[in-house]
């Protein structure tokens, strides 16, 4: 097994899952970034991937220093050369709860004596899931679970990775994370429009989270995948398969009707430099220059109907 990067989305049950990640691997085995001042980071990161990063010198460390596991509260795209898409995983969290969770942390551990709306208005806790993975087309990270559903999150991760990172819960404030915090309406109406783009990024993680148990009840395979651009009259995107080295053969729907299939197996070299499967061979483009602005496109892995993130599309006007 290649060793992992977990990306630690703070408040999002990632403390268990480091702490589980560390019972099974051995603590020599995992290592950590939680920032400079942090007595957490461990010595290999401050050593190599400081002001001046030399990731080739630390993936040699990590390869051949037994390394099993990263975590760490820093941006995924600060590692991804080094552990590939398909060893990266994160778990993501309802965004307005993590908020109040997150805030409750840092009133009773930090020191914060601001109330709730000075600490909700700073642009740092604005959208803040969705920073972890600026530059980076989130979907076709290797594993994305829920904290909300974290037990079922970590049976899908063992089997994916074949390991057996053990159910732990650790720093939880409550004992049922599925326990909603209670805002009051107008409150909860800013929080939703402040953070509409994470809101929106959660919602279709749970899609396709559900889509991932669904396939994995029926033994099919999941597809890493999203419609990523509209550009010159084309539908740009990429599936990536999660087993196998075959091409990804999509079904593309518009307006209702069946428009046939597509495969995708062009080349991506922004995915590829980043440790992608079929060595970054799995984008796909269509034509939809003959459709009208407004037109409904979607598009799904044919064996299974599974729908990449972003589908259905609104076909744009270019001009």
């Amino acid at each position: 097994m290649n060793p992992l990067l977990f990306v630690h989305v703070p408040k999002t049950a990632g403390t268990s899952f480091r702490l589980g990640a560390s019972a099974y691997f051995g603590d020599d085995s995992v290592c950590f970034d939680y920032g400079p001042n942090s007595s957490e980071t461990s010595d290999v990161v401050r050593k190599w991937m400081g002001q001046n990063p030399d990731h080739w010198s630390f993936f040699r460390e990590i390869k051949y220093g037994n390394k099993r596991l990263l975590s760490g509260h820093s941006n995924a795209m600060r590692y991804l050369p080094v552990f590939g898409l398909e060893n990266t995983v994160t778990i993501l969290r309802d965004p307005i709860q993590r908020l109040v969770s997150e805030y409750m942390h840092f009133s009773r551990h930090h020191g914060y004596e601001g109330d709730f709306e000075s600490f909700y208005k700073k642009p740092t806790f604005t959208n803040r899931q969705g920073s972890f993975f600026k530059g980076l087309p989130w979907p076709v990270l290797g594993f994305i679970g829920l904290t909300e559903r974290y037990e079922e999150s970590l049976r899908l991760l063992n089997r994916k990775y074949d390991v057996d990172i053990p159910i732990l819960t650790r720093n939880l404030w409550r004992s049922d994370l599925r326990e909603k915090y209670e805002l009051p309406p107008n409150q909860l109406t800013e929080l939703r429009k402040r953070n509409a783009d994470e809101i929106g990024l959660y919602e279709k993680a749970v899609s396709q989270f559900e889509w991932r148990v669904l396939l994995s009840q029926e033994g099919e395979k999941f597809v890493a995948g999203l419609i990523s651009t509209q550009n010159k009259g084309r539908i740009l995107g990429c599936a990536i398969p999660e087993q196998g080295d075959d091409a990804v053969v999509l079904r593309v729907i518009i307006d209702g009707v069946d428009k046939g299939e597509v495969l995708a197996n062009e080349n991506r070299p922004g995915l590829r430099a980043n440790g992608a499967r079929r060595g970054g061979f799995v984008g796909f483009s269509i034509d939809v220059s003959g459709f009208p602005e407004g037109a409904v496109l979607e598009c799904k892995v044919a064996e299974t109907g599974q729908p990449l993130v972003n589908s259905p599309w609104v076909i744009q006007n270019e001009d």
